[in-house]
């Protein structure tokens, strides 16, 4: 299975090195992106027997057990699809719609398969069913990962290829030693932490303990120059598969251990490991010389990270570039669909829609790293189509910021803006974006200030107390929690909200997450549906706006 190789939201100075919006890179066009998932998909499809199983790469399917990953070929393939299915049309979308249905059941059929790589993608398939029954069997897959992570000795906090089986399944099992630790490395480690992100987003306990581990092993084994290998002894020396997996698997870390613990509403120190990451893939990552399991991994740092772009790069602009021109899916041999999958899964995601983007600006605009990353997730869950985020700068020219429909914007201090960024986010506005800004922890200097700034911009506008009945209140579901929302019509008074304000704090909630979050989450997921309504956007100066966000 090896040879498929084939603090998170970062602070002030590495942003530096990744955000440099005003430098686009040329633009593939959607519909020859969306051919090249059609042809994908297409060779996935062809794979599938009649037991619903999606067979990518024979060698790992018909052969003896110590080398099997039935069950992890089968999940990436039904994976890849389920990100698909929106980017394809007809007859194809159809037959791919059906090979879900089948392989879901095929999976739900499978004893669990003891690999780590197969419990991360199991995961990752079962949890984009968005529904809830499969939950024990995502519950078993995150045990066996949490039983099996390597708990002392050099390669402690990772893991290696094989697993325990889940407890109840122990039993009959008392024999046997419940796992023989083998030898660790970053790409089975990756599939792991993937996999329990998302059995934790799907309600799973994961212990602090398994978090802390990790992150202490990626801390303690990256190399001098900031990158991360294989595995110590074996291919060692930093290359960009691996420093992609690494640095965002220690990000994840990092958001499990701290985002919970929001004593006090700042930002937390920069993790140097993290910085020092993305650093080196700023200044080596090699787009010719990566196969298209690398870019899945540099897909999964984009978006879980909200970075667009490494080392002044677009990075989907400039995978989506080769594989269009290439049609190169990095299939190992010609039985093996496994790089093909992965091609599917970075075009797929990378065309998701980017609903919001968090404005980097000079002063305390990062109080609550995980705001917005966890309301777009929230949203991305509950209201089934997958959404993201992004980080930008008002170094971007505003036809750039105008392809996502909000700019959010917050803090503690009184913003400070130029009269040149003060120009670009009037010119936002009134061409169809609408900005989003909350006093984090109501403070007032945020809210004096911000209000300046309002008046400043648009002196015959005025923000004005949206009444509670509001369609912002009661679409796509009635609140019974109506905080103070504040609007900004352009036009006298006439037209659209250009500006909707929260005086008061939902950050910090949207920050910690988890279950008490949920009303602040709901107020959020209305504003973002509100935004992107017809009628939101009927106003004058909306006909900029970019329906349901940005596409790329």
């Amino acid at each position: 299975m090896a040879k498929w190789s084939l603090p998170f939201l970062v602070t002030c100075g590495v942003l530096a090195l990744v955000l440099s919006e005003s430098r686009a890179a040329e633009q593939v066009p959607l519909d020859k992106i969306q051919d090249v998932i059609r042809e994908g998909c297409e060779q996935i499809l062809a794979t599938q027997r009649p037991d619903g199983s999606l067979v990518l790469d024979p060698a790992h399917f018909d052969t003896d057990p110590g080398h099997r990953y039935c069950v992890g070929v089968v999940s990436l393939g039904v994976l890849s699809l389920q990100h698909a299915l929106p980017h394809l049309k007809g007859e194809t979308a159809a037959r791919a719609s059906e090979a879900v249905r089948k392989g879901l059941a095929w999976l739900s059929q499978q004893t669990p398969e003891q690999k780590t790589y197969s419990a991360g993608l199991a995961i990752s398939a079962l949890y984009q069913d968005r529904s809830n029954k499969y939950q024990r069997l995502i519950d078993d897959y995150a045990e066996m990962l949490i039983l099996s992570q390597i708990p002392t000795g050099n390669d402690a906090g990772s893991w290696s290829y094989d697993l325990s089986p889940p407890l109840r399944l122990q039993a009959g099992q008392k024999d046997k030693p419940a796992v023989i630790y083998g030898r660790a490395d970053n790409s089975n480690a990756q599939l792991a932490v993937l996999g329990l992100l998302l059995a934790s987003q799907s309600g799973y306990q994961v212990p602090r303990k398994t978090w802390t581990l990790l992150r202490a092993h990626y801390m303690d084994h990256q190399n001098e120059d900031g990158g991360w290998g294989y595995a110590e002894g074996v291919r060692p020396g930093s290359y960009s598969s691996m420093t992609l997996a690494s640095t965002i698997s220690l990000a994840i870390a990092d958001e499990m251990l701290f985002a919970g613990e929001h004593k006090q509403c700042e930002a937390p120190p920069p993790n140097r490991a993290v910085e020092r990451g993305l650093q080196w893939i700023a200044d080596n990552l090699n787009y010719d010389g990566m196969d298209t399991y690398a870019y899945y991994a540099m897909e999964r740092l984009g978006i879980l990270s909200g970075l667009s772009e490494f080392g002044g790069k677009a990075w989907f602009d400039e995978g989506a570039a080769r594989l269009v021109k290439n049609r190169r899916y990095g299939a190992h041999n010609s039985t093996s669909q496994v790089g093909t999958a992965f091609a599917v899964l970075f075009l797929s995601r990378g065309l998701e829609p980017i609903i919001i983007n968090k404005l980097k600006r000079t002063g305390d605009w990062n109080n609550d790293p995980y705001d917005i990353k966890h309301l777009t997730e929230y949203i991305s869950t509950n209201f089934q189509r997958p959404k993201q985020w992004r980080l930008v700068t008002l170094n971007a020219d505003v036809d750039f910021l105008l392809r996502v429909p909000i700019l959010y914007i917050s803090g503690h201090d009184e913003p400070l803006f130029t009269t040149v960024e003060k120009g670009k986010l009037k010119e936002y506005v009134e061409k169809g974006g609408t900005i989003f800004a909350m006093a984090c922890c109501s403070k007032p200097e945020f809210d004096k200030k911000f209000r300046s700034i309002l008046t400043e911009l648009w002196p015959d506008g005025t923000l004005q107390p949206l009444p509670k009945n509001h369609p912002i209140y009661l679409t796509p579901k009635p609140l019974a929690d109506r905080p103070e929302l504040l609007g900004l019509a352009l036009d006298k008074g006439q037209g659209r909200l250009g500006v909707i304000y929260s005086p008061n704090d939902l950050c910090c909630r949207w920050h910690v997450g988890g279950t008490r979050a949920k009303p602040a989450f709901d107020v959020g997921a209305n504003i973002y549906f509100y935004v992107d309504s017809k009628e939101a956007k009927s106003g004058p100066g909306a006909a900029g706006a970019a329906a349901g966000g940005e596409k790329r």
